[in-house]
């Protein structure tokens, strides 16, 4: 009888090793595999920075230049302006009725 438990004893021990080591190459994988996700997504927001910062510095750039541009001539940007709101409130009358 005890040769009986000893033998079930063996199996589950060994059941048992055969279970850790496949939750260990589980554990691993998922480690391995999240590991790998995060670093690709890493790389995609440094990219979106990087685009995002030469985007503000473009605006930037033709803010200064349209500036220049209106400071250069005033009259032709109160013009310019005159009809850009003429057409505005035109098209707000038409878009009311």
């Amino acid at each position: 009888m005890s040769d009986l438990y000893a033998h079930r004893e063996e199996q589950n021990n060994q059941k048992f090793e055969q279970l850790a080591q496949t939750l260990s190459q589980f554990r691993n994988t998922v480690n391995r595999d999240i590991h790998d996700s995060i670093q690709q997504e890493n790389g995609l927001l440094n990219q979106l920075s990087d685009n995002f910062s030469n985007l503000m510095q473009q605006v930037k750039r033709t803010l200064g230049n349209l500036t220049t541009v209106m400071n250069r001539n005033s009259s032709l940007t109160r013009i310019v302006g005159l009809i850009l709101l003429g057409f505005f409130v035109i098209w707000m009358l038409f878009k009311l009725y």
